[in-house]
């Protein structure tokens, strides 16, 4: 039986096919030869490969990848990372617009995945910060797993630099971003949690709220003995001790990380960099930051001075909680804005050149009328 043809806004076979087999659903060979045929959907159920149902449901589903839930309703795909993929969502009941943040079908059936995504759903719905994406549901249809947040406009910082021409924030404006997500870091600290993987790609611009702290799939109580679990993270910005597996992280970890986010955010590079993972990792815990390429950027020295206070190998000689960091930071954003308003007031005071003053006594006497 020859299957029903897609509808024209469903995933083209193409595209669907590379899906299926990165899902290992179907062979590479046979994929090929279905792609060489003409007509895919009707090569697989023909040659026994699929039925005419599980050819549709894959093209509704897009392999698996995109599910079909009751209560919302699937946009395009906004975000991916290894453990889930966000879809732009309307909530059916309310007609609300939501982020929906779906478990990857491969993941569904591992219990430590499964209940670290759950974790992750119900920190972010007890958690509520201007700085912090909301949770708003989690559920499970089928075999599906996803929750529901907070839909906010904007982009990830690491879409905004790779965006620019030089790759890079202005200082202040990378300075504020720290300042807030900061602020974030203060509220999961206050709660007892670290997050163990801030990096742009997990803050996103939004123009109503600043800067938002995105996916806390990777958080853990801080009182928590994670044993090697505690190598987390993206290896570019996780601290020394994170690297080396140490038992228990704090905040100061997150506090570093941070620090290497200003760091990419002002310069456009990375911290340190490798071949490898383990390369990056070994540098993180035995090579110093390198201040030439501030210097080469003519970054303030007071950035310099944080960015090695916030990188210290030692924790201890970092910054150490998150409130002390946002205090330093806003006392020096406020001074240098002051500074900047008092030189252009007296810019905006200054004659123009040709421009003519005339005395105090010109206008104690003013000219007589002939």
């Amino acid at each position: 039986m020859r299957p029903t043809r897609p509808e024209p806004h469903v995933i083209p076979p193409t595209k669907l096919l590379a899906l299926l087999v990165h899902g290992r659903l179907v062979d590479p060979a046979v994929a090929r030869d279905a792609l060489a045929s003409g007509d895919p959907g009707r090569f697989l159920v023909e040659n026994g490969h699929c039925s005419d149902a599980q050819w549709q449901q894959w093209l509704r589903t897009e392999g698996g990848t995109r599910p079909v839930l009751s209560r919302y309703e699937l946009g395009e795909l906004i975000g991916e990372g290894g453990v889930g993929r966000v879809f732009a969502a309307r909530d059916k009941t309310d007609g609300s617009e939501v982020a929906l943040k779906v478990l990857k079908p491969q993941l569904a059936t591992d219990p430590v995945q499964t209940e670290r995504f759950v974790r992750e759903a119900r920190l972010l719905m007890g958690l509520s910060h201007p700085h912090l994406v909301k949770g708003l549901r989690v559920a499970k249809e089928g075999d599906t797993i996803f929750f529901a947040m907070e839909r906010l406009p904007g982009d990830c910082l690491q879409d905004v630099i790779g965006a620019g021409e030089d790759g890079r924030l202005d200082e202040e404006t990378a300075l504020q971003v720290t300042v807030e997500v900061a602020a974030a870091l203060d509220a999961l600290h206050a709660a007892g949690y670290v997050h163990r993987d801030v990096k742009p790609g997990n803050i996103l611009w939004s123009e109503e709220r600043g800067a938002v702290l995105i996916d806390l799939g990777f958080a853990v109580g801080g009182d928590a003995a994670t044993g090697g679990e505690t190598t987390a993270g993206t290896v570019h910005y996780i601290a020394p001790e994170q690297a080396r597996g140490d038992g228990k992280l704090d905040v100061r970890a997150d506090i570093y990380s941070l620090g290497a986010t200003l760091y990419h955010l002002v310069t456009g590079s990375l911290p340190f960099e490798g071949r490898t993972s383990e390369e990056v990792l070994a540098k993180q815990v035995l090579e110093s930051l390198s201040g030439e390429r501030i210097r080469a950027l003519d970054l303030s020295p007071q950035l310099h001075y944080y960015l090695e206070k916030m990188m210290a190998k030692d924790p201890a000689l970092r910054f150490q909680d998150p409130a002390q960091l946002q205090r330093e930071l806003t006392a020096f954003l406020d001074q240098r804005r002051h500074q900047r308003e008092l030189e252009e007031r007296q810019q905006k005071a200054r004659p123009r050149l040709g421009e003519r003053r005339g005395s105090p006594f010109d206008r104690r006497h003013p000219r007589r009328r002939r």
